[in-house]
């Protein structure tokens, strides 16, 4: 029987390190091709999590990928292994639309007809007979979106909830739209809707962001609507002539290296392409099924925060691993309180709701309260652990600013939280290394040895846990590939002068967060997590640059002076300044002085009406003190100047 899969290529984004050993297992035995990086010859993506890189690079500028649910490879693998050889085609198994997705349709008011004219102006929007099957009729009609997203996939509703992942409105404005705001999810205009259906699977949120102001185009971008429209039209099926040799690459390879799916990368102008470790890393072996884990036995597990999905999915995690999940607060036999990771900044508020009994044995360290890390990472390393992970983050707020963030060296169940932690934080993570990335975070006991006798700070990081992260081995060496690619990582950043820390500074920025007021970011070229920082930058608005502008204790190099012009400031007078500052032109005091009785002397305008001469305009604020206004008329009755007439009233100067 003929493998379904030959000649084909896939990719996985935005699933966990096992679940991608275990995509990539299934794609090898139906005879296909499994990339880790996303390569032009890839033409079915797998898709765990649609906010990653590669699904919305591929949304925008690749019409020919086709995106997979995990659960389709499952069901063809099964069905192959069982012997049926028909209706294996992956194009049969296509990702619906918004698959996974929670809708509250809100308030949808048709436009002015200008508004409407403008928006479908756009060529995409109209397009050619039979390219789009099931288009939505119209974009503005309330019951059209609903029904047209409960048919791709969608769980829809009217009603708000915070488990809701988009709320589709035209009105920035409401109650719906308020909560939406403070729960932190995004609300879209229908046409997000209507132009995800066009292209046949759920488009970046991110474009589509409803503005008050209606200045938004919500437009998808630069993607390639024309020849989406004409590849409908005529399918043309290609072979591919690039398959046999890839094939004898890879096997040399293989027969080189002694492992499958490990490549070489090198520097392409200004992207650094590599296989994660996570993705080099062969996956744990899991624990027989018909081995009931004893992990959480006489555990019972109190979730707080939990919508009704999450509080499912965590009963039979736990009940897999003989703990208990308790019903009601009062219960006396619970041991752990379990928080969100995401809920951090509120535990404290979200635990003052439980009744008094629990919260008198939480201070008396009976029940402890972890996160849903504690139960993922005791599991990842069968062990229970109760270390600075697993304990509620409430420095996990959202920064300002949105810098890209890349790592490498990370294996195991800390890259899948380090990945989360930068989204948390408002950065994006990255999962490839380029020019324009801000930071590089690395893994530091790949290089332990060389690092403790050059940098031994970077080992004596308060949260010492943090640092312990694990490094891919293969049986008793260091995998050469982990440390080669990470090396070159590192090199690479460098060259583009991105800073390079350790995670500590991360998590520096977590604790920093904590029940803060003003934001200052963590210095940088602390040698606690520091191992490279350029010390001049040619890029301004970078998270360097940025660092230095929160800080006030932060000294660097000034950069070069710019030819904008910038506005003038209050200045206030130095401390050991006994006069305040003079503002103006460079012209001294005894100059103004004489010119301006000269200038009396010859108009016929009262001295109390004067206009001010266009050097007396300050360009900034000055501050001047009593002695100083003593001083000056003194000076006047020298020249001859008749201060008997009233004078200017001055600015006291501050304390």
């Amino acid at each position: 029987m003929d493998k379904p899969f030959q000649g084909r290529t896939f990719c996985c984004t935005g699933l966990h390190g096992h679940e991608r050993h275990d995509m990539a297992d299934k794609i090898l035995a139906l005879g296909g091709t499994h990339y880790t990086d996303l390569m032009s010859l890839v033409k079915y993506l797998i898709v765990g999590n649609r906010n990653t890189e590669k699904y919305k690079y591929l949304i925008k500028y690749r019409h020919d990928v086709v995106f997979l649910p995990q659960e389709a490879i499952t069901r063809i693998h099964q069905r192959w292994t069982a012997g049926d050889d028909t209706g294996l085609e992956p194009e049969s198994y296509l990702m619906a639309v918004f698959d996974r997705f929670t809708v509250c349709v809100a308030r949808i008011d048709r436009p002015p007809p200008g508004v409407v004219l403008r928006l479908f102006g756009e060529k995409f929007r109209t397009p050619p007979d039979g390219a789009v099957l099931e288009p939505l009729a119209d974009a503005f009609l309330a019951d059209e979106v609903l029904n047209s997203m409960e048919k791709k996939g969608a769980q829809v509703s009217t009603t708000l909830t915070p488990s809701c992942d988009v709320v589709v409105s035209t009105e920035a404005s409401g109650k719906r739209y308020t909560m939406a705001k403070q729960w932190g999810i995004p609300v879209v205009h229908p046409l997000w809707v209507y132009d995800s259906v066009l292209r046949g699977a759920a488009l970046d949120l991110d474009d589509y962001v409803l503005t008050s102001d209606g200045s938004n185009l919500y437009n998808s971008g630069s993607f390639v609507w024309k020849k989406l429209y004409s590849g409908r039209a005529e399918p043309v099926e290609k072979a591919e002539p690039e398959r046999a040799p890839l094939k004898k690459s890879l096997d040399v390879w293989s027969s080189i290296m002694s492992s499958r799916n490990k490549s070489a990368r090198v520097i392409k102008g200004s992207l650094w392409e590599e296989p994660s470790e996570e993705e080099t890393a062969k996956s744990v072996a899991p624990a027989s099924p018909e081995r009931k884990s004893s992990l959480f036995s006489g555990f019972k597990f109190l979730p707080v925060g939990f919508s009704i999905p999450q509080q499912k999915v965590l009963r039979e995690v736990v009940e897999s691993h003989s703990g208990e999940v308790a019903e009601l607060a009062t219960d006396d036999t619970i041991s752990h309180i379990v928080l969100l990771v995401k809920s951090g900044p509120q535990a404290s508020l979200m635990l003052l709701v439980l009744p008094s009994n629990m919260k008198r044995r939480i201070n008396s360290k009976e029940v402890h309260v972890v996160t849903d890390w504690f139960i993922e990472r005791s599991i990842f390393y069968k062990e229970v652990r109760h270390d600075s992970w697993c304990k509620p983050l409430q420095g996990l707020v959202p920064l300002a600013k949105k810098f890209k963030v890349c790592i490498t060296g990370f294996t195991g169940v800390e890259l899948l939280h380090i990945e989360k932690l930068v989204e948390y934080l408002n950065l994006e993570f990255c999962q490839t290394l380029a020019s324009k990335r801000d930071l590089l975070i690395v893994n530091i006991n790949l290089f332990k040895d060389g690092l403790q006798e050059k940098s031994p700070s970077l080992f004596k990081y308060k949260y010492k846990d943090v640092l312990d992260c694990p490094i891919y081995t293969s049986g008793d060496h260091l995998s050469s590939v982990s440390v080669m690619s990470s090396q070159n990582k590192m090199n690479a950043a460098k060259k583009w002068n991105i800073p390079i820390v350790s995670v500590a500074y991360l998590w520096e920025m977590i604790q920093r967060l904590a029940g803060k007021a003003n934001l200052q970011m963590p210095d940088i070229f602390d040698l606690t997590w520091c191992i490279y920082a350029p010390r001049s930058m040619a890029k301004p608005t970078t998270l360097l640059d940025y660092v230095r502008s929160m800080n006030d204790d932060f000294e660097t190099q000034k950069p070069e002076e710019s030819d904008s012009i910038k506005l003038p400031s209050p200045r206030k007078a130095r401390e050991k300044q006994k006069y305040g500052r003079l503002a103006g032109s460079r012209e001294s005091l005894t100059e103004k002085l004489k010119k301006a009785q000269d200038s009396q002397e010859n108009s016929e305008v009262p001295s109390d009406d004067r206009p001010p001469e266009s050097d007396d305009i300050m360009t900034q604020v000055g501050y001047v003190n009593q002695d100083l206004v003593h001083n000056n008329e003194e000076l006047m009755k020298k020249l001859g100047e008749d201060i008997d007439r009233p004078a200017k009233r001055t600015r006291r100067a501050r304390n």
